[in-house]
Formats: C-alpha cells, sequence, structure tokens
C-alpha cells in the first residue's frame, strides 16, 4: 500500500467518504452527553473546528476522540466521511469503522495557517431531487 493521499478540506463534498485529511484542530465545544439506546450506554459528544490553509469545517467527535483532538494539535484522519446534518457538512468518524485519528508527532509537519474565512460547516446545501417529465 502507497502513501495516503490527503485532500485539503475545501475539497470536500457533501456526503462524501474515505476522505483522508492533515488538519489542525482550532477549538473544541463539548456538546455533553447522549443516550446509546442500542447500548444503553451514554456517549460523550463534542463539536471540533478543525482546519487547513484552504479551508475550515466542523468534526463531530465522540468519547475517545474528544481527548485527541485538542486545539493547536495537528492531526491524521484517516476514513473519515462528510455527513450533512441539518443541510449543513460535518466531518465524521465511526467508531465502528476502519476510521482512525492519529496526532502528527513530526513538528515538521505541523498545519500553522489556517484559513478560517472559508468554514464549510457554514454553507447550507439543499436536496434537490431529480424529476423526470415527459420521458427526459
Amino acid at each position: 500500500m502507497g502513501p495516503i493521499s490527503y485532500i485539503p478540506v475545501a475539497d470536500l463534498k457533501p456526503d462524501q467518504h474515505q476522505v483522508n485529511l492533515k488538519v489542525k484542530v482550532i477549538a473544541q465545544i463539548i456538546i455533553g452527553e447522549v443516550d446509546d439506546y442500542p447500548t444503553w450506554t451514554k456517549i460523550k459528544v463534542a463539536e471540533i473546528l478543525i482546519g487547513d490553509s484552504t479551508g475550515c469545517i466542523i468534526m463531530k467527535a465522540m468519547n475517545d476522540q474528544i481527548n485527541l483532538l485538542q486545539p493547536n494539535t495537528t492531526v491524521n484522519i484517516h476514513n473519515a466521511r462528510v455527513e450533512m446534518y441539518r443541510g449543513f457538512m460535518r466531518i465524521v468518524v465511526d467508531q465502528n469503522t476502519s476510521a482512525e485519528i492519529t496526532i502528527e508527532n513530526n513538528n515538521e509537519n505541523s498545519i500553522n495557517n489556517i484559513n478560517l474565512e472559508k468554514n464549510l460547516s457554514l454553507v447550507e446545501y439543499q436536496y434537490v431531487p431529480h424529476v423526470v417529465l415527459n420521458g427526459d
């Protein structure tokens, strides 16, 4: 298997899968705990603002992921997906898949310039169904 290819945040698209990002954690907002009814456990949830030189986006983090995603930390995110939440994009790293988050320990690969002006989580998308009229 060759080197992992990272995509710029600005190139993310709605409902995209198998996303690899190298980003810096900008801020962390703890939402609280929610009930996971299939397992009858509590899940800690946070929204994390992450970004690179091309833009930024909110990431939904759960449980142990929150501890990894501390402000000013550069992280590698593998096999994430873009989830639509009320018409807005969010990055999600599912805990039950091969997706993972690792801290970038090499300071030479650290991200220093973050584009906060292009926040993809502030762009609202509308689902427009394709309607076939008269056999088109």
